[in-house]
């Protein structure tokens, strides 16, 4: 096996486990973060960032900044070793919650960047109707 774990888990072409190249690993272990809610995985019941539980919490400029808070120590924590974040903005639309992050991936030292839009179960990621938003930014210190 050469690579790094595809995911979601799948056997390849020619039956055996699926891999992929480091970045889409390091973005698929950051979306991975990002959408498991705490208490999901029975063993690591603190992993995770539950960006979908923010969808419901209203909008305003200070949940924002506690989203932003938290999704920053959620990945020191679990991807602190792969990843040095680099800029880390949370946007709180609607009916979305929006993480843009650009990073440094550790083994390589090459920059990277994702934007992750979530989006309230039920509706399409694009937001309907007002254009509200709030948004908080924390630069590195």
């Amino acid at each position: 096996m050469t690579g790094y774990l595809g995911f979601p888990y799948q056997i390849d072409g020619s039956g055996q486990t699926a891999t992929t190249d480091l970045p889409t690993y390091v973005q698929n272990l950051i979306l991975l973060v990002f959408e498991t809610n705490p208490g999901e995985p029975v063993n690591r019941p603190d992993f995770g960032a539950g960006m979908r539980q923010l969808v419901f919490g209203g909008m305003d400029a200070a949940l924002a900044s506690a989203a932003e808070t938290l999704v920053r120590s959620k990945l020191i924590q679990f991807l602190g070793d792969a990843i040095s974040i680099n800029t880390l903005t949370v946007t709180m639309g609607n009916e979305t919650v929006t993480v843009d992050l650009t990073y440094f991936v550790t083994h390589t030292q090459t920059a990277a960047g994702t934007s992750i839009t979530v989006p309230l179960p039920g509706y399409s990621a694009t937001p309907q109707g007002g254009s509200t938003t709030a948004t908080a930014s924390i630069p590195d210190y």
